[in-house]
């Protein structure tokens, strides 16, 4: 499973099965200025793990860390 990101939630909150991945993600937006945000958890509900992002987070990054990826 990808990387999900849930724009529409008041914490913006992003999703996968993988949590290396998530780490990787997490530390790409803090090194490029996100600055608040959740640790990341198991999601209880649907399974694999997640963080909260609190603040504003352009698409663009998820954009850019999917590229520089491939």
């Amino acid at each position: 499973m990808p990387i999900h990101v849930d724009w529409g939630r008041n914490p913006i909150s992003i999703k996968s099965l993988n949590k290396d991945e998530l780490n990787d993600l997490l530390v790409f937006l803090r090194e490029n200025g996100l600055k608040k945000h959740s640790i990341i958890m198991p999601d209880r509900e649907s399974g694999g793990f997640l963080f909260f992002v609190y603040g504003k987070l352009e698409e663009s990054f998820i954009e850019k860390w999917k590229s520089e990826g491939e």
